[in-house]
């Protein structure tokens, strides 16, 4: 009896109702009366209802009466009392004796609680350190804030020991960081629906997602690219091998070049559960069709996302890879639900803030004038201070990692070397040391003509005009300008069709500035892929002119942006080529997708025309040029490496086997280029050691390449016939090169996670083969230049690449201010140190630490619940309120000075709250509660808005529904599906949501367009997709769990005033 009514009391003084500051007064008293002796408790043996409450009145006040009771249906409490419907009565004229009588029978027969000093001691030992009312220092609630953040990341107990010896049977070592990442895996997705494993390069993605598919014991797909797809016949490698070994032998493989076929095998199977999709990142656009279909795929499954590059995106990249297995409208990311209307928040501050750093010194007055009135909004003052934006932008990237880290799986080889957990199982890691730069000398005459190309002829204001990927810009006059793609739809008032014009016009305006910098990474890449794009540019040229003067017409397919942004780098040119060569069908084609222009009606006819032909120009001349000064018959680039390759082979340790090299080069005519160039170059002896992989993988190269390259392969299986491997990216996913020592990045790799994926494929933890590893990248400088003059050649001419690529060159983080110095130097920053270790580390060894350090706070926190409070003295006014929801932990900071509320970054948060073991405890302000509750009250808060797109199709569906043809009748139920979803649940791609938005009840076609989409999308959603998301619960309540004040000193507090 004791022990139930102990627990049945820690419950009920822990709840919530009591979690306000009547309650601190009264427990405390009520605290203080059991310490003298003064309140006394017994329980009852049995479980006793009644309703009876006696009141014996002290002498000199009981001249009327002596007793009084109360009997009802209410018990004493706040909501008994105020709240509920309930019936009491005072009696005290009869019946008092008996009463009295009835209670002292039960009061000596009920077991002893408070006169029990054992049982007193624990009631108070649970008041005073076990319930909300303890007393907590800031040092305590600092680190039960660790605790707290550490416990979102529990696991579901499992059993991995069969798991273990499978693992161990097929070759594969069952780290522990592994074997963690597998529990965690598993307990989000089967809280979330899905999970984002992005571990770097070589820490075993494939195979931890592998294992949380086995332990979910269901049929599933793999979707990924075709060159790691492996052989299907003999499963050697690639996915093929993973599912093999891990006894995954009903699940299928879908290319991403095949997303329809695996739609359609989903479909018309509900075996299929679980959907792996590896390179995730690709699928970084949800307005396009591809994304569409693989969102369609994954409705209602469980979803593995695999990419090593979550973070090097925008906002609107990541919510797309969230919005694969999240109901934005209902989610458990974000504190109030909508996660959509959160991302679109981050989007609109990513890109104004962009647009400050952009334009606020532009001498467009109208791009500057933007840029002023966006700072003013952010920072209340129109003198741009660019290390405001900088840090306003730091805190967005934190607040994006502090949303997703709930269902992310993120560590990188510098975590695994810090945390407590792992740091000795990693030991066996290679070092990678630091990139080595390699120069290859240009004489002044090909210097100057490098810097021409990049800036003078492919610059940002260069030369090439591009006007075939542009021509709206010529049909009507019209401004980008005013286009705000962050508005929201209520406050915009431009009617359809001119939003519309402004989306074509900066489309086309997103191509042309595509093609340009293509130009310019081709150029840096190799002379001979540079001018092979020349010829192929040449000559798509031509033959738009050729047809524009045969007919007078221009056809723009729409949807070409969309598909050059989803091909390989080597497939672009070939898309371009087979446009042009298709422009008389595309000319009888009706299509919504192409866009006729009558050249006659343009505006600017002639400066089309011109601009065409000046383009044509260009090309012919620099072709013209690059044979005269001989940068292809005579690469000083090739000549270079040529010289450089026996030097790194045969410099090794003796007790190592000798240093392959792979040559990473992000095209295909580069490769073939330097192939040429190498077998010309290259000391007889190495001539024929050179493997080159392209494109798709056969069987044949495959096996020279495993066999060669792949130090995990049996050493009986393994050869020694090539020492020099040439690859393009591709390669740069998912195979193993171990046996390689080093890594040449023959054109940069201007988004740095390229650099962590080329170094991974031969830094792997499963086979250590050298203790040191090599980069070298390549940087031109001038003929005669000493070694520091040629790096500062080098610095100007990669500046110039990179202020020609502007937002495609990812080398800058947001709030970083690029110059050519910190350029050279972030191109030659070690791939381990390019991102720090994640918050979770470093909070875990904090706490390992404190854990070693103060046991007795770790003790002492462990006993606390839910809704602790504390204060302390710090240089701000403010309420810290930590809430949990699911295994997010949000922030909410009120600063007192500014009567503002906002949600923090975790990690932000915890710099005001951090403090001393000896910081002591300071009372609560007269602020504290109305502030307090404030915040608690809105945790309630319902958010409502909607994107322009959205809102626009919800008004489309609606109309529809209102004037639906009694024969479209049996699409009415569907239709209101879509609407339900589009208003409250937000699953739809973009895509799906503009195809909802154009539809349109067209009688004079009997209604074909319209039944045609509807019923295009019945079929890939499916009959009743939304049901099972209605059923699920997703509604979570958020709990507050730490509250810390920090309040000014009295002598702070004088000098503010």
């Amino acid at each position: 009896v004791v022990n139930i009514f102990l627990q049945s009391f820690k419950t009920a003084i822990n709840s919530e109702e009591l979690d306000r500051p009547e309650s601190y007064e009264q427990v405390l008293f009520y605290l203080q009366l059991i310490k003298e002796g003064r309140l006394i408790i017994r329980k009852t043996r049995e479980p006793n209802h009644a309703k009876l409450y006696i009141f014996l009145i002290s002498e000199g006040a009981n001249i009327i009466r002596d007793t009084i009771f109360i009997t009802g249906s209410s018990n004493l409490t706040r909501a008994g009392l105020t709240e509920q419907n309930e019936l009491n009565v005072e009696i005290s004229d009869y019946g008092t004796a008996e009463v009295k009588e009835y209670f002292e029978t039960l009061w000596r027969s009920a077991v002893r609680i408070t006169e029990e000093e054992k049982v007193k001691q624990q009631i108070i030992q649970i008041i005073e350190n076990e319930s909300i009312f303890s007393s907590v220092s800031p040092y305590e609630a600092y680190v039960f804030t660790l605790k707290s953040f550490l416990d979102t990341q529990t696991t579901k107990e499992i059993k991995l020991s069969s798991l273990r010896e499978l693992m161990e049977k097929k070759g594969y070592v069952p780290y522990e960081y592994q074997l963690d990442a597998i529990k965690l895996a598993y307990t989000i997705i089967n809280e979330y629906n899905g999970v984002i494993i992005a571990d770097v390069v070589g820490l075993g993605k494939s195979i931890i997602a592998c294992a949380v598919a086995r332990l979910l014991r269901t049929r599933g797909i793999v979707i990924c690219p075709p060159g790691i797809m492996g052989d299907k016949e003999t499963k050697k490698y690639g996915w093929y091998k993973y599912l093999e070994d891990f006894g995954l032998y009903d699940w299928e493989i879908f290319s991403s070049g095949k997303l329809e076929i695996a739609l359609e095998r989903v479909r018309t199977s509900d075996e299929f559960e679980v959907i792996i999709i590896d390179e995730a990142h690709k699928y970084r656009n949800q307005d396009t069709r591809s994304y569409e279909i693989l969102k369609n795929i994954c409705i209602n499954k469980k979803v593995i996302l695999l990419t090593a590059t979550p973070f090097s995106n925008t906002p609107s990249d990541i919510f797309s890879l969230l919005k694969l297995f999240t109901v934005p409208g209902k989610s458990k990311l974000s504190l109030y639900n909508d996660l959509d209307f959160k991302f679109r928040e981050y989007k609109k501050v990513f890109a104004r803030l962009a647009d400050i750093r952009k334009y606020y010194n532009s001498n467009d007055p109208l791009k500057q004038s933007r840029a002023i009135t966006y700072y003013q909004n952010f920072f209340g003052s129109s003198d741009v201070d660019l290390e405001k934006v900088r840090e306003r932008a730091r805190y967005l990237a934190d607040e994006i990692r502090s949303t997703i880290q709930p269902v992310l799986i993120r560590r990188n080889r510098l975590d695994l070397k810090s945390d407590p957990d792992y740091q000795n199982e990693i030991q066996s890691l290679s070092q990678v040391e630091d990139p080595q730069e390699l120069f290859y000398e240009l004489t002044p005459e090909q210097s100057k003509f490098y810097d021409k190309v990049v800036s003078e002829y492919f610059g940002t204001e260069g030369k090439f005009t591009g006007a075939i990927y542009r021509p709206y810009s010529y049909e009507e006059e019209g401004k980008d300008e005013d286009y705000d793609e962050g508005e929201d739809y209520p406050n915009n008032k431009r009617d359809k069709q001119t939003r519309e014009k402004q989306i074509e016009r900066l489309s086309q305006i997103n191509l042309y500035d595509f093609m340009r910098r293509l130009l310019v990474k081709r150029f840096e890449s190799s002379f001979g892929a540079f001018q092979h794009s020349l010829q192929n540019f040449l000559n798509i040229h031509n033959k738009v002119l050729q047809f524009i003067e045969k007919t007078g017409k221009y056809i723009l397919k729409r949807d070409l942006l969309e598909k050059i942004y989803e091909l390989e780098p080597e497939e672009i040119e070939k898309e371009l080529q087979e446009f042009v060569n298709n422009l008389e069908t595309l000319e009888t084609e009706k299509s919504s997708y192409n866009k006729v222009y009558e050249i006659e009606k343009f505006r600017f006819r002639e400066n089309f025309l011109e601009d065409i032909k000046n383009d044509i120009t260009l090309f012919e001349g620099l072709l013209e040029e690059i044979n005269r000064l001989e940068l292809t018959n005579n690469d000083p680039k090739a000549t270079e490496i040529a010289k450089k390759i026996p030097e790194m082979i045969e410099t090794h340790d003796k007790t190592e086997p000798p240093r392959k090299v792979v040559i990473f080069t992000e095209y295909i005519d580069t490769a073939n280029h330097l192939e040429q160039q190498l077998k010309t170059l290259l000391p007889n002896k190495y001539k024929t050691r050179i493997l080159k992989i392209i494109g798709k993988l056969s069987d044949e190269r495959y096996d020279a390449l495993l066999k060669n390259f792949d130090a995990s392969l049996n050493p009986s299986d393994q050869e020694n016939q090539y020492d020099i491997l040439i690859t393009t990216d591709r390669l740069s996913e998912g195979f193993n090169l171990n046996r390689a020592g080093a890594v040449v990045n023959y054109d940069i790799p201007w988004n740095p996670t390229r650099v962590i994926q080329r170094v991974g494929r031969i830094n792997r933890i499963s086979k250590k083969v050298f203790n040191s590893l090599y980069i070298y990248n390549f940087f031109p400088t001038e003929q005669g230049a000493e070694f520091v003059r040629s790096k500062q050649i080098a610095q100007q001419k990669m500046f110039l690449i990179h202020n020609a690529l502007g937002e495609d060159a990812k080398i800058f983080e947001p709030d970083e201010e690029p110059n050519p110095s910190k350029l050279y130097t972030k191109l030659n920053t070690n791939p381990d140190e390019i991102e720090p270790e994640s918050t979770y580390t470093t909070i875990k060894k904090e706490f390992s630490e404190i854990k070693n350090r103060d046991p007795e706070v770790i003790e002492r926190i462990a006993k606390l619940p839910p809704r602790i409070k504390s204060a302390k003295i710090y240089h701000e006014n403010n309420l810290f309120v930590f809430v949990r929801k699911g295994r997010s932990i949000f922030v909410r900071v009120k600063n007192y000075d500014e009567q503002k509320t906002k949600e923090l970054p975790f990690e932000e948060a915890l710099d005001y709250i951090r403090c001393k073991p000896e910081e002591k405890r300071t009372p609560f302000s007269d602020k504290f509660w109305e502030n307090y509750k404030e915040i608690r009250q809105n945790l309630q808060s319902i958010i409502e808005s909607s994107s322009r797109l959205w809102q626009e199709a919800k008004n489309s569906i609606e109309t529809i529904l209102k004037t639906l043809p009694e024969e479209l009748n049996s699409y009415k139920t569907f239709l209101e599906m879509l609407r339900e979803d589009i208003v409250y649940y937000r699953t739809l791609s973009d895509y799906t949501v503009r195809r909802i938005r154009d539809l349109q009840l067209d009688k004079q076609s009997e209604y074909r367009e319209f039944k045609k989409v509807v019923d295009d999308l019945r079929k890939e959603l499916g009959e009743n997709y939304l049901d099972p998301i209605r059923e699920s619960d997703l509604a979570i309540k958020p709990e507050v769990i730490i509250t810390i004040e920090n309040i000014k000193s009295a002598n702070e507090q004088e000098v503010s005033q």
